[in-house]
């Protein structure tokens, strides 16, 4: 473990030839949306510039190193044309953070490849403003569920151990051309309204009588367009194996042993 700032070429340099690194996991951002109260510099600084100063710091390298991109779902409101949705700081921070790498493959030959992911769930999310972590603590609680939209819009959501061998076989994979340079989707195929979300977690963790409260208030909540992963799984070898009810039981157990644990 290594403590520095990912806007540091100096430092990332140094580190990268000192630890002899030959694949980087950028994961690094500050993950925050419409009405935040950080600074849009704040967080295209974090996003966007520590994306091409790690992937500078591997152009400058003396020996190649390859380099994965994590990118969010919420970015394809920036590509769609015509699309009306109000931009946030997150949203285009990661956008440009796709082009950037794009862009040290293209014409820097750094061998990089970004994965955009979806809703991610699983234990150890202590945000407890995500839909998953969120509903579980309330439930867990004992305290009705409370959504605050009408419940009805779908996202498609990914065990974190799914997303984890995702990143693993796109780093292995990166001395292939089929990889260098290219987009991965990291996604299910399915999609699950809010509200049966709300309703599994509730089942799942043993309070199937807690019937989540519907405030059916207005929201600027994207509208996703569902991807397949076929392509994933040809060039990858990579398909979620995980299914909803598996990853919600993995995750409600480790939720309780956490609260237990912080409880005595």
């Amino acid at each position: 473990m290594v403590r520095g700032d990912i806007t540091d070429l100096p430092f990332l340099s140094r580190f990268l030839r000192d630890a002899q690194i030959d694949l980087v996991y950028h994961l690094a951002a500050i993950n925050t949306n419409t009405g935040s109260s950080i600074s849009p510099y704040d967080i295209f600084e974090t996003n966007t510039r520590g994306t091409y100063t790690i992937l500078e710091a591997c152009r400058r390298s003396d020996r190649p190193i390859h380099a994965v991109i994590s990118s969010s779902k919420e970015v394809e409101d920036c590509f769609r044309p015509g699309n009306g949705r109000k931009h946030h700081s997150y949203m285009a921070s990661k956008a440009a953070a796709e082009l950037v790498t794009k862009t040290y493959f293209d014409t820097a030959g750094v061998a990089a490849a970004v994965v955009r992911l979806d809703n991610i769930y699983g234990g150890g999310d202590f945000n407890w403003n995500r839909l998953v972590p969120g509903m579980l603590r309330v439930i867990l609680q004992g305290e009705r569920p409370v959504i605050r939209s009408s419940g009805l819009l779908q996202r498609d959501y990914v065990y974190v151990e799914d997303v984890v061998a995702a990143f693993l076989a796109i780093g292995e994979g990166l001395n292939k051309a089929e990889v260098q340079g290219q987009l991965f989707r990291v996604t299910t195929g399915i999609g699950t309204s809010v509200l049966e979300m709300v309703r599994q977690i509730s089942i799942t963790a043993g309070k199937p009588d807690l019937e989540p409260q519907v405030l059916n208030e207005q929201t600027e909540e994207r509208i996703d367009v569902f991807y397949t992963p076929e392509r994933e799984r040809k060039i990858l070898g990579w398909s979620s194996q995980t299914s909803l009810s598996e990853g919600l039981a993995k995750t409600c157990r480790w939720y309780q042993d956490y609260f237990q644990k912080t409880s005595q």
